[in-house]
């Protein structure tokens, strides 16, 4: 067994409290997430479909046989308890194989996105210290550059095409491989996911998740949020490699008995062909994937999706406007839930909630304690914008980050760097994050706030809203606009918007400059955010060689 350095886990006083609240939440001292998840279900369900996958169909049976096979050829190639394997590929069966292996093993999958280029790679193969990884050959390229610089990687396995070169071919280290695996038990604490965040700004950095951890997701917003069970299909389109992705897709299925539809690129038209063909039943998405489908004409005419009996978004506000118009069309509800890579979901909306509560992110999840503070950590009465912390089954615990953790963690409680409103029924109303607050003539101003009013729009696809320096305001409050198909840029469109976000938020909280933009031309992290902190660079730069120039 390889030992993992006590000083690559954060200092003791620095974690986070874990809170057990729900019966659920009390797991066995030792357990195997391969046999909780996976050959567990295979007693109840074997000849059930586990995996749909374009005209694939794969049952739980099927599928402990690979994984089996696979983690036996793992561990021929030296792969042991905690050792980390890295997993890069788009969604596929061959990801969820992989996953399962590692478990089974005992090693530790570290996510990591398929369009992370080789410097990336390379850190995060060298702060992993990564073993081995397994990388589909369509994502190769990158991996081959990142070769000379990757420290401790001694096995790489090729899923797909067979190429040249150091490689082991997926398909060949199974064959011969037992179809059985012994059931090796490890402690509810022992570590089952390291996740590297794309990070808007400098290096990724890694998450650790725990078994229990892990499991408390399923167990509190998979359900009582998505109120999961062995009749569902999930399905969407948000890369494993990607928190919601990891948490819906890697996770829930298998915890519920339920089957998973794998998409590997989202593109609005195949979307709606999935849901009709693998019959999804809860349909996970982005705000964006969302809006983009409610352009396609006809939609609710054109396919089947009578399967559908819930959406669910994550990643980013969720504009009202959406909801509306997507239950409208469509028949279901979209409820948003707020999660990232350190908490699991800690609020959510919920199925049939008041009017009047739409836009609002919900309430928490349960399991999870939430808290709106100020900056001397004191709570602030419900209708004042503070910080959100939280407490419960899963917190802030970064890999061999020291000075990360001890800004994450205070009394305990694990900080969001989220600005929440709470109003009187308890409904947490989402801001902006810590570092879009935009301080103009001595206001401060929510950049998420603004872009919520601006999203709703008719002719706003998608906005981001930082801001930008200005000699007399300090800053002033700019938007960057995606428009929708069928909208063109204009100085009447300039003061519509603004007027129209006037009209619903104080006045000087209004976009005073207003850029219209592709979508492809807006700065993103690789899971597809706006990486608003490169545009507020943008601004500087821009304000910067302008004051040159008047010079």
């Amino acid at each position: 067994m390889v030992e993992i350095p006590e000083e690559y886990l954060p200092p003791e006083e620095y974690r986070p409290d874990r809170i057990y609240a729900l019966p659920e939440l009390h797991y066995p001292l030792k357990l195997n997430l391969g046999k909780i998840l996976l050959d567990d279900n295979v007693e109840k369900r074997g000849d059930k479909v586990a995996i749909y996958y374009e005209d694939k169909k794969i049952t739980y049976r099927e599928l402990q046989r690979r994984v089996n096979k696979l983690a036996n050829a793992l561990k021929s190639l030296g792969v042991e308890e905690n050792d980390r394997v890295m997993i890069r590929m788009t969604n596929r069966p061959e990801w969820i194989e992989t996953n399962f292996a590692c478990w089974k093993i005992g090693a530790i999958p570290v996510l990591t996105n398929h369009l992370f280029r080789s410097e990336t790679l390379s850190y995060i193969a060298n702060d992993s210290e990564a073993k081995a990884m397994v990388v589909h050959s369509d994502w190769l390229k990158d991996v081959e550059l990142a070769k000379p610089k990757m420290r401790t990687v001694k096995s790489i396995v090729v899923v797909g095409e067979e190429v040249e070169g150091d490689y082991y071919y997926y398909e060949k280290i199974m064959k011969d491989q037992p179809e059985t695996f012994p059931t090796l038990e490890f402690d509810r604490d022992h570590f089952g996911r390291l996740i590297y965040t794309s990070g808007t700004t400098g290096p990724p950095k890694g998450c650790l998740r725990t078994y229990r951890e892990i499991l408390s997701g399923a167990d509190t917003h998979g359900k009582y949020i998505l109120e999961l069970s062995e009749k569902d299909t999930i399905g969407g389109h948000p890369f494993f490699t990607f928190a919601f992705g990891s948490v819906n897709f890697t996770q829930y299925p298998w915890r519920f008995g339920a089957s998973l539809s794998i998409i590997e690129r989202f593109d609005p038209e195949k979307m709606f062909e999935t849901v009709e063909k693998h019959k999804i039943t809860v349909l996970c998405c982005v705000p964006t994937a969302f809006r983009v489908m409610l352009g396609v004409k006809d939609a609710e005419k054109k396919y089947d999706l009578s399967s559908l009996r819930l959406c669910q978004s994550a990643g980013e506000w969720l504009p009202p406007s959406t909801i509306i118009e997507w239950k409208k069309r469509f028949g279901v509800e979209i409820i948003d839930s707020l999660g990232s890579s350190e908490w699991n979901y800690i609020i959510s909306a919920r199925k049939g909630m008041p009017e009047s509560k739409i836009g609002s992110t919900g309430l928490p999840v349960p399991g999870y304690e939430c808290k709106i503070v100020d900056e001397d950590f004191n709570e602030v009465p419900r209708g004042t914008p503070g910080y959100l912390i939280i407490r419960g089954p899963a917190g802030n615990f970064y890999w061999r980050k020291p000075e990360k953790q001890a800004k994450a963690v205070r009394n305990g409680w694990s900080l969001t760097e989220l600005i929440f409103v709470q109003d009187e029924e308890g409904y947490f109303w989402y801001q902006s994050r810590a570092d879009d607050m935009i301080v103009s003539a001595a206001y401060k101003i929510p950049g998420g706030e603004v872009e919520a009013v601006l999203n709703e729009h008719p002719a706003v696809l998608e906005s981001a809203v930082v801001g930008s320096p200005d000699p007399l305001r300090g800053n002033v409050v700019k938007a960057f606009i995606v428009l929708r198909p069928g909208y063109t840029p204009s100085d009447e469109l300039v003061k519509e918007l603004q007027n129209y976000v006037k009209g619903r938020l104080e006045p000087y909280k209004y976009p005073r400059k207003i850029e219209f933009v592709k979508a492809e031309d807006l700065p993103r992290t690789v899971t597809g955010k706006i990486q608003r902190a490169a545009l507020r660079e943008l601004e500087k730069k821009r304000y910067e060689e302008e004051m040159k120039k008047k010079k």
